[in-house]
């Protein structure tokens, strides 16, 4: 007996992006809330009979970013929902250790590695679900997802390229791929009216980039930027072995571990990066996703003020990479596009 083969659900295509900041919000929520926490000696809420304990704040946070994706169509949506969401589940699971317990102890030392765990299979579940390109149903509903930008004055010359770019290399099976393309390619893609201040911010920081990126010593500067970025996690594993790798903990023999990973990556960008800017911000991101998911997790056990710290450094370094990478993208999809026969 043979049973039906159900069809895969069809993927949004910010969906890298939108459980991505899902995911680093997640974990810098747990850092920040165990350091604030810790700095103010652990109190309270509710008086001398109760305890409001963060996981409810982390479930109606949860909550609300769920009413947000199934109410709402607008496209703006979802990164607000990812971001709530991803505090919601940091507050959820920074309590996890009262729960796998008797007598509901927040300061479980296991609890640490409870919660590795469950940011390894999170950060699995991202890279498996966008490890392959898009299927051509796939890309008429992303197309059709541009579409709805554009109705509500959304639509930007860099997304409608990179869909374009989408369209022109999905298998032609939908009959409905040809009409997409020839609506987004007629679409506005700048909204009626005054500009809004954010997007002559985004103007303004895009020029930025590309006066840089233009520079000749641009890369050099990249690649001295990495030299530091190496000495520093030298530093900080030398720190840690000044007395020896016996005498440090699991914690500590993991953190060290994944920053030697990291530079590994990190080095792997500074090979690419003569060939591919992209490609090299891509490796950086990497290593940047490696130090957050397990470094800074690791690292707070023992060193609590040094974890916050890099964990703040890496949240503003993986924003300029994720803003590098959304404008090198878009500037190779424009390209693609130009040399295009069809276009």
């Amino acid at each position: 007996m043979r049973f039906p083969t159900l069809p895969l659900p069809l993927r949004s295509y910010d969906l890298h992006r939108d459980l991505t900041t899902f995911f680093v919000v997640a974990v810098s929520t747990v850092v920040f809330t165990r350091a604030l926490l810790a700095a103010t000696g652990y109190p309270q809420v509710g008086g001398a009979k109760l305890h409001i304990a963060h996981v409810l704040w982390g479930g109606l946070l949860l909550l609300a970013a769920l009413i947000a994706t199934l109410a709402f169509l607008s496209p703006a949506t979802k990164p607000v929902a990812a971001f709530a969401g991803g505090v919601g589940f940091g507050l959820f699971i920074d309590e996890v250790g009262k729960f796998v317990t008797k007598n509901v102890d927040y300061f479980y030392k296991p609890a640490i590695a409870i919660i590795y765990v469950c940011f390894i299979v999170l950060f699995g579940v991202i890279r498996w679900l966008a490890r392959r390109g898009f299927t051509g149903d796939e890309a008429v509903l992303i197309g059709l997802e541009s579409l709805q930008r554009a109705a509500l004055g959304g639509l930007t010359d860099e997304r409608r390229a990179r869909v374009l770019q989408l369209l022109a290399a999905a298998p032609r099976s939908n009959p409905l791929a040809a009409e997409v393309r020839r609506l987004l390619e007629t679409s506005a893609t700048e909204p009626s009216g005054r500009t809004p201040l954010l997007r002559r911010l985004a103007k303004r920081l895009t020029r930025l980039w590309a006066l840089l990126t233009a520079h000749r010593l641009f890369r050099e500067g990249v690649f001295a930027v990495l030299v530091v970025a190496a000495a520093i996690s030298a530093a900080e594993v030398g720190w840690l072995l000044r007395n020896g790798l016996s005498e440090l903990s699991f914690s500590q023999k993991a953190f060290t571990l994944t920053t030697i990973v990291a530079d590994g990556a990190l080095l792997i960008g500074a090979i690419r990066l003569r060939a591919s800017l992209l490609s090299a911000l891509r490796w950086y991101e990497h290593a940047i996703l490696i130090q957050i998911t397990a470094g800074q997790v690791f690292l707070y056990e023992s060193e609590q003020l040094a974890a916050t710290l890099n964990l703040a450094a890496l949240l503003i370094v993986w924003s300029v990479v994720r803003w590098g990478i959304h404008l090198e993208s878009a500037d190779a999809a424009k390209r693609s596009l130009a040399a295009s026969p069809s276009t």
